[in-house]
């Protein structure tokens, strides 16, 4: 295991697992663009079918539990997703071997799918076993949640600023931001704050 004093978000290695994760999540991406745009109808079917719907999902459709997490809505979303999988997760598949590596990204993955369907039954905020999550950032999350808790002590340099902060400290910023966007997206009036209770899953997922 690495124990350098700092983590540098610049380039790691691009070990295995995390390759092909990146590359799945990019042609699913490239090939959902493309329908959407030579064929809306057979987009939106897919979509309806890989998307999280919870309402679906106890009523069989548990794919759904790990296809939601290869969906993502727009640019920014993949690439976001992507280079926080890359930069966390190409360390812990390092430290823990591919196979590992997999089933923990996986089993915090499905963690946020069931804590998504579990909040969408409650009706808080006006969100319902209807509403769609998509996005691998349950998975994500739950990688940085990991690393937190390894590397609690390790300074994370956020390139390119010129700024350092312990993994640890990262680690609690990114979850108070997730638990007070989803306290937000939930007003009435605003909807969306299941999404924010997925990424909250996965932290949770991660931790365990």
């Amino acid at each position: 295991m690495y124990r350098g004093r700092t983590f540098s978000l610049s380039f790691p290695p691009f070990t295995k697992a995390v390759k092909w994760l990146v590359l799945i999540n990019a042609a699913v991406y490239l090939l959902m663009t493309l329908m959407r745009a030579v064929t809306p109808g057979l987009s939106s079917l897919a979509f309806g079918v890989l998307a999280l719907t919870p309402g679906l999902v106890v009523h069989g459709w548990i794919w759904q539990l790990a296809t939601y997490s290869f969906l993502h809505m727009g640019i920014f979303h993949i690439l976001f997703n992507m280079l926080m999988l890359w930069m966390f997760g190409a360390q812990l598949e390092m430290d823990w071997g591919k196979n590992k590596f997999l089933e923990f990204y996986f089993f915090c993955v499905i963690g946020a799918a069931l804590t998504t369907i579990a909040v969408s039954y409650t009706g808080w905020g006006g969100i319902s076993p209807e509403t769609t999550t998509v996005g691998a950032s349950g998975g994500v999350l739950g990688l940085l949640m990991a690393f937190g808790l390894l590397y609690g002590e390790q300074e994370i340099m956020l390139f390119p600023i010129p700024f350092s902060i312990k993994a640890k400290y990262f680690v609690m910023g990114i979850a108070f931001i997730e638990v007070v966007s989803a306290i937000d997206a939930a007003a009435p009036g605003r909807g969306g704050a299941i999404a924010y209770f997925a990424h909250l899953g996965g932290l949770l997922f991660g931790y365990l």
